[in-house]
């Protein structure tokens, strides 16, 4: 469908229906936003993480909800700073991607009607990025023990011990959600932290003997009931005897997961490139697994 859009400039949703399915939001070839249940978005990212109160993000939400005008409210009130705005709109946009890619793309449609709402990166995301990094972010994960969605992570007792010593930053932070019934995108959005960066610490304290994957509640050979289409409420539960439906994403093998088949290819010009350094850790992470 994308090939047949001249020059590549589509303007609308791009609607992924699938498991989990998502979004993509796109002005004249340039994303503006990728959301997906699987994967925390803007807002959540904001808010979790501390970076913007409950009551100022209301404030900035409702003056600035007419023109899609939300961060600028933000970044006008200095709520958050225009480049630190961009770098999570575009790391959002990265873990929306990476979501919709590790699951089922059963259909893709696009409605060319603008978004009634849509947190707009302010400098866009140009489309052959985000699609040449989520195809490396998931062969990158395609080769870890943990899945993002489908592993609970259990703290062992190396990793209680750890937490006793007083250790300290993200490490603490995903050691003390780490309960059995949480994965790693679960953990992203009690956090408020990055879907692929929460992961990637995940496999790392695996491989280090901190946390394990949890037994299989279900217990069916076949994995887990798939997650519900998109559309339904993405905020995990992490309540014992509750069902974290929409973690539940079918495993896939690197380099089958149709991401580039979604995203318009074609080089836009002016949208927000990432700086060289940005992706060097995760770069480091994936080259030497």
């Amino acid at each position: 469908m994308l090939r047949e859009v001249p020059h590549g400039r589509l303007s609308g949703t791009l609607l992924v229906t699938g498991d989990p399915g998502g979004r993509f939001h796109l002005e004249d070839g340039v994303i503006l936003e990728v959301a997906s249940p699987g994967s925390p978005g803007v807002e959540t990212l904001l808010l979790r993480s501390g970076r913007v109160t409950e009551a100022d993000w209301a404030s900035a939400a409702r003056a600035g909800a007419a023109g899609r005008r939300v961060g600028a409210e933000l970044v006008a009130r200095g709520l958050v700073g225009s480049a630190e705005l961009q770098l999570i709109c575009a790391m959002a946009a990265l873990d929306g991607a990476l979501a919709m890619g590790m699951g089922r793309i059963d259909r893709v449609a696009l409605d060319p009607e603008p978004p009634a709402t849509c947190f707009a990166a302010p400098e866009g995301v140009e489309p052959e990025w985000l699609s040449r990094e989520t195809e490396r972010r998931i062969r990158a994960l395609g080769g870890q023990p943990v899945s993002p969605f489908r592993d609970r992570l259990s703290r062992t007792d190396a990793g209680t011990r750890l937490l006793d010593d007083g250790i300290a930053g993200e490490r603490r932070d995903i050691l003390q959600k780490a309960n059995g019934r949480r994965s790693s995108r679960d953990i992203a959005f009690l956090l408020g932290r990055g879907l692929y960066a929460v992961t990637v610490e995940a496999s790392r304290l695996l491989h280090e003997g901190l946390v394990d994957v949890a037994p299989s509640a279900t217990g069916a050979a076949d994995g887990p009931a798939p997650a519900p289409e998109y559309g339904r409420s993405p905020e995990p539960t992490g309540q014992p005897g509750r069902t974290e439906d929409a973690s539940r994403l079918p495993r896939r093998r690197p380099g089958t997961s149709g991401i580039t088949g979604v995203l318009p290819l074609r080089p836009v010009s002016g949208p927000w490139r990432p700086p060289a350094a940005l992706t060097a850790e995760d770069r480091r992470f994936g080259s030497a697994q």
